[in-house]
């Protein structure tokens, strides 16, 4: 686990707490996340926000279908992306650099699992374990589901399952919970942005590859 202190760590999670605390509308945060495919195409998608890691916070955490081609395709061609969160309330936003990893279920194979950060061997399964039974029943019908964005859609009858609940003895919940991965980012780079003054603040972080070490820099706005 990271004992390395990380400066963006309390300015991030103020700004979490300012737009989404007591918001009921906000049930559901997407962050925008860019790359590059090997042949050059850009990538985009919109990606569901699950939490900060508690034991290491420059991991966020967000969710991934197993059987979603397009997202673990583009990721499993170039983990390295970059994300956007834009604040809606607080005016202002933040641009992360930093490499995706994948926490499968343990009959999954993926090609990116997440770095050690602790001396469980189980830490990132009980991670994976512990997000899932978080989530809503309706969030987890949706790993039911065929994969995302595929054209054409498909017939009505495999989108029956919206909701799911925490029956473990069903075989439906298993292939669910099989197919569902927690996707971790680990975080690099951070711009934030803060234009909610005259005139605006642009604040960069960036950490070391030799020694881990964060700096903080006013850059112009």
């Amino acid at each position: 686990m990271s004992t390395t202190i990380i400066p963006w760590e309390t300015v991030l999670k103020d700004s979490y707490h300012t737009n989404y605390d007591d918001d009921p509308s906000c049930s559901v945060i997407y962050l925008s996340m860019s790359s590059l495919k090997r042949s050059g195409e850009l990538s985009m998608h919109c990606i569901p926000f699950h939490g900060f890691l508690k034991d290491d916070v420059r991991f966020l955490k967000f969710s991934l279908a197993m059987n979603d081609n397009l997202l673990m395709g583009d990721i499993k061609s170039n983990p390295k992306a970059r994300l956007n969160w834009m604040m809606p309330k607080s005016k202002e936003y933040y641009n992360f650099k930093g490499k995706f990893y994948i926490a499968s279920a343990p009959i999954q194979v993926t090609r990116f699992p997440p770095p050690k950060i602790s001396d469980d061997i189980d830490y990132w399964e009980n991670q994976r374990i512990k997000e899932w039974r978080e989530m809503s029943s309706k969030a987890r019908a949706t790993f039911t589901w065929p994969s995302r964005g595929e054209l054409p859609k498909a017939a009505d009858i495999v989108f029956s399952c919206q909701s799911l609940s925490g029956d473990e003895n069903s075989v439906v919940y298993d292939i669910a919970m099989d197919n569902f991965c927690l996707l971790v980012y680990k975080v690099s780079d951070v711009e934030h942005f803060d234009y909610s003054c005259y005139p605006p603040k642009r604040t960069v972080y960036t950490v070391s590859a030799k020694d881990y070490q964060w700096t903080v820099e006013k850059a112009n706005p």
